[in-house]
């Protein structure tokens, strides 16, 4: 008996080189018979015997083990199953320890999802063979009666110690029905280690034109670093890959507290002399638990010329290195130390900034229940190539400002007060001429009282005193933060309507307004309107909106959600005729499918330097037909000029547990001075779980009358 004991122990050791099981020493048998014969050293099984070791367990029709042979036989059908994977089949035959076996009628579930049906198996030391197999992740009883899609192989190899599938002389069938043959490619399992070599690699037909191939290769070096090789090879009739080739590398290296990564970007044309470069840099890395270094950067000799007058592209560097430190000298204080160049090698635009040192520094103190000091240091340097009247070689600035607030309750009214100190100090430098060199400074302060007041549970009146006091300023003041102009509810209420501080307001002001949220027959809405006045009605922010009068526009905002649609409104009407200057509108819908609207209007009289009306509408659709199909159509229009784009987008996806059909068409035209050209494209794609996709795209000026290109990857 114990020499029974001791066979089934190895008989199951032998059995999880198959499927990598994890046995334990605890071996139950259940079965109805055993028959051991001493003197030919053979064990029979008896019809449905059960083992179960920890969490395996195995069923077995008759068998025998012969030991002196070194020989297993199972007669009938044989069942394996642990955790996720499960091996059956019949007429298992080979050595004691399983090293080499054979069986037929073989199913292998590996992961709970890759199933193989194979009509015989083969094992030869660490390599199990499946002959004439059917491979497929997908549910075997689909939508079609049949599996979406599966893979008809010759042979299928699987090492076992790598956990790897290699495939030869294939033919992937859609639906039953053969599409294409694929001579050879492998794929590794669920559990398998990081391992070198070429990934699924792309096909690409050009119908007319060149093909070629996409072959990505992936090398591991550490077990935190790796790095991908994409190229790609065109074909060209002479097989010349020298002259028309692109060359994708990514390395990434996974930090203790960061992540590093390395790209650049290769592509060689055959009607230009030169290899156009791109080179990508981002590292963030948590120094400590106050200090993160961040890095970017991008140089490049490679930019889209789309929508631009350039007949060459532009050769650029946008660098960054970045050092945030938090609680640096004081609780909640944080300082940021940075190092900046944006810089265009073969232009003359003088506003790129070949350099610019940046030290920022920023506390809160809380003094009291209801008071609090803010402090900002801000230093910055902004250096550039060449200078023009308005734009310095070299810009120092120094801004130092201060806020002291108080947040105070009186029953239903709140009160909230803000002193604000705004010191900048700044030089300029021209190198292109000396005389214009200057410095400038200004000290400004903003003293400014919110009062709100609760009338009732829908009702909440809005006051703001703003009081501006430019205590000294120079002449001359260069504006390099301040250039963003916008008008709309909340933007009213600001200190400082104009973003940044290189910009301030030359008035002082009254907003007032009423906040309300109510409801009718049950449905709530939210409505909002302000308006302001200006003390001096020739302020510098409202000639920049086109505004006359002490009595800004009025500024509405307002929403509200009807069961499952919800609509977002934002007015700006004239103060005097109540027109409208600017509208935003959005509706979106859940159900009964997905739908978004989003309208924009702005009359040519809501800016100084607008000088034409605008209108645009964006259109959204999504509806979900059942489990396994989705439509979609997404637009943007514009209404009223013909020198913007226009974009319209219809797709259809179809998809189930393994696989996905996306079919597209999009079209994108313009009319207008630029180098940019309509574009027209239909794309068909279908994605297959392990294998990746194959597609079909159309790009045409007109559609249909030209051929497109196919693709397919594995």
């Amino acid at each position: 008996m114990n020499r029974f004991l001791i066979f089934f122990f190895i008989f199951i050791i032998c059995l999880r080189q198959i499927v990598v099981l994890n046995a334990n020493n605890e071996t139950y048998i259940n079965t109805t018979n055993i028959i051991y014969d001493e003197e030919k050293n053979v064990v029979e099984l008896a019809e449905n015997s059960k083992i179960n070791i920890g969490e395996t367990n195995i069923l077995v029709d008759r068998g025998i083990i012969d030991y002196n042979k070194n020989e297993i036989e199972v007669f009938g059908n044989f069942y394996l199953y642990q955790e996720t994977n499960i091996l059956s089949g019949i007429n298992l035959k080979g050595d004691t320890e399983l090293n080499n076996f054979t069986a037929n009628k073989v199913s292998f579930i590996y992961n709970n999802d890759l199933k193989i049906d194979s009509d015989k198996a083969l094992r030869s030391e660490n390599d199990v063979y499946f002959y004439n197999n059917f491979l497929t992740p997908c549910e075997l009883i689909g939508y079609f009666g049949c599996p979406t899609w599966s893979l008809r192989i010759d042979e299928t190899k699987y090492i076992v110690d790598e956990d790897k599938f290699v495939h030869y002389d294939s033919f992937l069938q859609i639906a039953d029905y053969k599409i294409f043959y694929i001579p050879y490619f492998s794929h590794y399992g669920a559990k398998a280690p990081r391992q070198k070599g070429f990934l699924t690699p792309t096909i690409e037909f050009a119908i007319g034109g060149n093909s070629g191939i996409i072959t990505p290769y992936y090398l591991p070096l550490k077990d935190s670093t790796d790095v991908k090789f994409t190229p790609k090879f065109i074909f060209s009739e002479n097989f010349d890959f020298t002259s028309n080739y692109e060359l994708n590398t990514t390395l990434n290296h996974k930090l203790s507290g960061g992540n590093l990564m390395f790209e650049m970007d290769n592509v060689k044309d055959d009607s230009i002399d030169d290899i156009n470069s791109t080179f990508r840099l981002n590292l963030k890395q948590v120094l400590d638990e106050k200090k993160i270094l961040s890095l970017n950067g991008v140089l490049t000799n490679s930019v889209s010329t789309t929508r631009s007058q350039n007949e060459n592209p532009i050769k650029f560097e946008d660098i960054y290195i970045r050092l945030d430190n938090y609680n640096f000298a004081l609780n909640n204080d944080y300082l940021r130390t940075e190092l900046s160049t944006v810089e265009a090698f073969d232009s003359t635009n003088v506003s790129f900034i070949p350099f610019s040192p940046h030290i920022s520094y920023y506390n809160n103190q809380r003094i009291g229940k209801n008071f609090s000091n803010q402090n900002e240091i801000d230093f910055r340097v902004i250096k550039r190539d060449k200078s023009q009247i308005d734009t310095p070689s070299q810009n120092n600035s120094l801004k130092i400002n201060n806020f002291f607030t108080t947040n105070k309750y009186f029953g239903n009214f709140n009160n909230y007060n803000k002193i604000s100190l705004l010191n900048n100090l700044s030089s300029y430098d021209f190198n292109h001429n000396n005389d214009l060199n200057s410095e400038s400074r200004f000290h400004h302060l903003i003293l400014s009282s919110d009062f709100f007041y609760r009338l009732n549970k829908n009702i909440s009146p809005r006051f703001k005193i703003i009081h501006n006091q430019d205590i000294y300023h120079s002449n001359k003041i260069i504006n390099e933060d301040s250039n963003s102009l916008t008008f709309n509810y909340q933007n009213q209420f600001f200190d400082n309507r104009f973003f940044g501080t290189d910009k301030r307001e030359n008035t002082s002001r009254i907003v007032y307004g009423i906040e309300t949220d109510f409801k009718i027959y049950d449905q709530k809405y939210d409505l909002n309107i302000n308006q302001s006045y200006d003390f001096n009605k020739n302020n510098n922010f409202s000639q920049k909106l086109n505004q006359k009068e002490n009595f800004s526009d009025y500024a509405i905002e307002s929403k509200t959600k009807v069961k499952n649609i919800s609509f977002n409104f934002d007015l700006r009407l004239d103060e005097s005729n109540f027109s409208k200057k600017e509208m935003n509108f959005s509706v979106n819908i859940d159900e009964p499918l997905k739908i978004t609207l989003n309208y924009h209007e702005t009359a040519k009289n809501s800016f100084i330097e607008k000088s034409n009306d605008t209108e645009y509408l964006g259109i959204s659709l999504e509806k979900e037909i059942n489990d396994n199909l989705i439509l979609a159509y997404s637009s943007n229009i514009d209404l009223k000029n013909n020198f913007s784009s226009y974009y319209d987008k219809l797709g259809l996806k179809i998809s189930d547990e393994c696989s996905a059909l996306t079919i597209e068409y999009s079209n994108r035209r313009y009319n207008d001075n630029y180098n940019t050209t309509p574009e027209e494209l239909l794309s068909i794609n279908y994605r297959m779980d392990y294998l990746g996709f194959f597609g079909y795209q159309q790009s045409t000026d007109l559609f249909f009358e030209e051929p497109g290109n196919l693709d397919y990857g594995l």
